[in-house]
């Protein structure tokens, strides 16, 4: 099986997967697989949040534990002292690292959604909309309102991946705490710089993988899904499939 069949065999006939597979260093690689169809992004709206924060405001910024709001949810400010300061840098950096929201909810009232949307678009993505954010009430019914697609994020990675001042946020990313999609059957000691997205239903990763001879942009987007938690393992299936096809891995 080549590489079009194997993405073939994971969309099978469901409309609402889609993936993206795009070369940025090596072998050229040019998969789109539902690439235009409309999702709720989820988390992924995390990724241009993070460009928007980096490019418009001062990253440098110090911002003390007390200034961001609480949750009923887990949360990794939990263990920080309320005088604690971080850098917005920081910030973004824990954000995409983790997909925390109480950080997401900050950021956001920090730059607005207009400005994550417009960021998007510049990046090149022309269905990427930002239209709620992460705070409690936020993650209720409205949480489905911002939308993107695999192109979207496949533009939006490439972007942020080829700008010096955002090389921060991909270094982030390339430590999630979120494995258990795209590195799920990957070596441990790869670099895979991803951000997942998830809600009831929904499981989406999109990420760079580095390898020795090729760097990919993968995006796997999937909605209406009976199993998330089976979802997650056939997305890691896939593209470690994907890997031992452009002879990355053994």
């Amino acid at each position: 099986m080549d590489i079009d069949g194997r993405i073939d065999s994971f969309i099978g006939r469901d409309p609402l997967r889609a993936v993206v597979l795009s070369s940025l260093r090596g072998r050229d690689l040019c998969v789109h697989r539902n690439a235009h169809q409309v999702f709720p992004a989820a988390s992924l709206m995390k990724v241009p949040l993070a460009v928007t924060v980096l490019e418009r405001a001062d990253a440098s910024r110090v911002v003390r534990r007390s200034d961001l709001e609480r949750t009923a949810y887990p949360s990794l400010l939990e263990v920080f002292d309320p005088q604690h300061e971080f850098t917005l840098a920081e910030l973004c950096g824990l954000m995409l690292a983790t997909s925390d929201n109480p950080v997401g909810a900050f950021l956001t009232e920090l730059v607005g959604m207009d400005a994550v949307t417009d960021t998007a678009a510049r990046a090149g993505a022309q269905q990427t909309y930002m239209r709620t954010g992460f705070t409690d009430v936020e993650l209720g019914p409205t949480s489905r309102d911002s939308t993107t697609t695999a192109h979207d994020m496949a533009a939006i990675l490439r972007y942020a991946a080829t700008q010096p001042r955002l090389h921060g946020m991909i270094k982030a990313m390339r430590n999630s705490m979120r494995n258990f999609r795209l590195p799920l059957r990957l070596p441990d000691d790869m670099h895979v710089a991803h951000k997942t997205g998830s809600l009831r239903g929904l499981a989406h990763d999109a990420g760079i993988l580095y390898g020795l001879n090729s760097d990919v942009i993968a995006v796997f987007l999937t909605d209406n899904q009976q199993d998330t938690a089976t979802v997650g393992i056939q997305i890691g299936d896939c593209i470690a499939d994907v890997w031992r096809l452009l002879g990355e891995m053994a």
